[in-house]
């Protein structure tokens, strides 16, 4: 039997977008199930989204990302999909590359795989069709990522590129973890240091990915720096926290 794969994209505010990342999800990976989580939109995305004929979840107000995320985790854990990936609304992550993900989860490669912007950019991968300008991240957010790289590598013993990427790909024993604990406010990090203190195998695949292709990122360079800070709080606390109880295959 085919494995059951649901990709679900959080979204907040992202009516210029989320058409187009719905039909690129559809293009390249027609056999999964796309759940667009609508975090409290104030614009017509969920609306859109139904339009278009996809599953919906609508939070009734602004909870943040990490809760779009686990609301997306536990629908995939509820509904029995073997498999699970996430990309923004914004268009910047190519559905392409996320079938790239999914595909060493499927083979059993790794738990959790993360699609970074900086494991390697020499050349555009096979199987990209980016049809785009590739990403390039501000000053302040160059920054950020060079502290939290080093900060997270430093906490896991394990070397990260990318820890603030939002397209992912994972299995069951991800869902389950991430379904009962994940962040409201630094969900990438913190769940990358919670993955790796479980036990799971977690990996990097060299991805590309665009600008943004509407809206735009709640980031100021004051808002950057504030998270800076508080991301390096988030990776010193959970030096301490306790583990959960082993985590089924």
């Amino acid at each position: 039997m085919p494995l059951r794969t649901l990709v679900f994209i959080p979204a907040w505010n992202e009516e210029a977008s989320v058409d187009a990342v719905i039909a690129d999800v559809r293009t390249h990976l027609p056999e999964a199930d796309i759940l667009v989580v609508d975090d409290g939109s104030t614009d017509t995305t969920t609306q859109r989204a139904q339009a278009a004929g996809v599953l919906v979840a609508t939070l009734p107000f602004n909870q943040g990302l990490g809760a779009a995320l686990q609301t997306g985790y536990l629908w995939a854990l509820r509904e029995g999909y073997d498999l699970c990936a996430h990309l923004d609304a914004d268009g910047q992550h190519p559905a392409a590359e996320v079938a790239r993900l999914l595909t060493e989860v499927r083979e059993d490669r790794a738990d959790l795989v993360i699609g970074s912007r900086y494991a390697a950019q020499a050349e555009p991968l096979p199987g990209a069709e980016t049809g785009g300008e590739d990403y390039k991240a501000t000053l302040t957010r160059r920054i950020g990522i060079n502290v939290f790289r080093f900060m997270l590598t430093m906490a896991t013993r394990q070397r990260f590129t990318d820890t603030t990427s939002g397209m992912r790909a994972a299995n069951r024993r991800v869902m389950k973890l991430f379904s009962e604990s994940y962040s409201p406010d630094f969900a990438e990090i913190e769940s990358l240091q919670l993955a790796v203190r479980e036990g799971l195998r977690v990996e990097e695949v060299p991805v590309r990915m665009l600008e943004r292709a509407g809206g735009r990122s709640f980031l100021t360079p004051l808002r950057s720096a504030f998270f800076i800070f508080k991301g390096l709080i988030v990776i010193l606390v959970g030096l301490f926290k306790p583990r959960h109880a082993e985590t089924e295959r």
